[in-house]
C-alpha cells in the first residue's frame, strides 16, 4: 500500500519565546490504491471511528483462482522434480549409461526446476496483488473515506485518510535564540510545567518555508483534545 504522510500545521509566534500551536494527531496518512479494480467490500459506517480490521477490499476473485491453480501446479511440479532427481542420482555415476542419457536426465531436471521457479515468481506476484487489494487498518481513526462500495478505482486513487490518535503532536517554528540549548530550557504549555509533552524532534537548520525559524515537534502520549490551540513558552520569559 502506498502511504503519504500529511502534517496539518498551525503555528503562531506571539513574541520572543512564546508560540501557539494546534494539537494534531500523532500521525495522519492518506492511503491510495496501488492496483485497479472494483471495490466489493466497504462499510461507510466505519468513517469517523477507530477501527482494527479489514476495512476495504478490491475485487481479486480472478487472482485468487489463478493463485490456487498455480499452487496446485507447483506442488505437482515439485513431486516431478523429486522423481527426476532420484532418477538422475541413480544413473549419473553408472558406467553402463551413455553420456547422452545422463545429460538428457540432467537437462530435464534443470528444465523442471526452471518451471518451478517461474511458478514461484508467478505465485509471489499474485500474492502481492491480492495483498494490495485488501486494506487493513490497525487501531487507527478512519477520518475520511473518498470512495464507496461499487466504485472502480485506478492506481493512485485516494481511498481514505487515517489518523494515529495514540498521542498528540504540536509543531512550532522557533527563533534562533530559543533554539539554543533547547533541551535544557524550561517549556511551559498553557502556563503548566506538568503538561506531559516531550520534544520528539528539533531541527538543527532553518526551515525551507519559515526561513529564519527552526521546526520543533512536541508529543504527548495518551488521550488529548485534538484541535485545541495551546500556548507554548520556552525559557523563563
Amino acid at each position: 500500500m502506498k502511504i503519504f504522510l500529511i502534517f496539518a500545521l498551525f503555528n503562531i509566534s506571539l513574541f520572543a519565546g512564546v508560540y501557539q500551536a494546534r494539537v494534531e494527531p500523532y500521525e495522519r496518512v492518506t492511503i491510495s490504491a496501488e492496483v485497479s479494480g472494483k471495490i466489493v467490500m466497504l462499510d461507510q459506517k466505519d468513517e469517523l471511528k477507530t477501527v482494527n480490521k479489514k476495512v476495504m477490499q478490491i475485487d481479486h476473485k480472478l487472482e485468487s483462482i489463478q493463485l490456487e491453480n498455480s499452487r496446485k501446479k507447483l506442488k505437482i511440479l515439485k513431486q516431478l522434480i523429486s522423481i527426476k532427481q532420484n532418477q538422475y542420482e541413480r544413473i549419473k555415476n553408472l558406467k553402463g549409461q551413455s553420456l547422452t542419457t545422463k545429460e538428457r536426465y540432467k537437462s530435464e531436471l534443470l528444465n523442471l526446476r526452471l518451471q518451478a521457479k517461474d511458478l514461484e515468481n508467478s505465485i509471489a506476484r499474485l500474492e502481492d496483488i491480492i495483498s494490495k487489494k485488501e486494506i487493513f487498518v490497525k487501531d487507527a481513526y478512519l477520518k475520511k473515506l473518498y470512495v464507496k462500495k461499487g466504485s472502480f478505482v485506478a492506481p493512485g486513487t485516494k481511498l481514505m485518510d487515517i489518523e494515529d490518535q495514540s498521542a498528540g503532536r504540536l509543531v512550532i517554528f522557533i527563533d534562533a535564540e530559543d533554539r539554543k540549548d533547547l533541551k535544557n530550557k524550561k517549556i511551559t504549555i498553557d502556563e503548566k510545567e506538568d503538561h506531559g509533552y516531550m520534544i520528539e524532534k528539533a531541527a538543527n537548520s532553518t526551515d525551507d518555508k519559515y526561513l529564519s525559524s527552526y521546526r520543533v515537534e512536541l508529543v504527548k502520549p495518551g488521550k488529548v483534545f485534538f484541535g485545541k490551540i495551546l500556548t507554548i513558552k520556552i525559557g523563563e520569559k
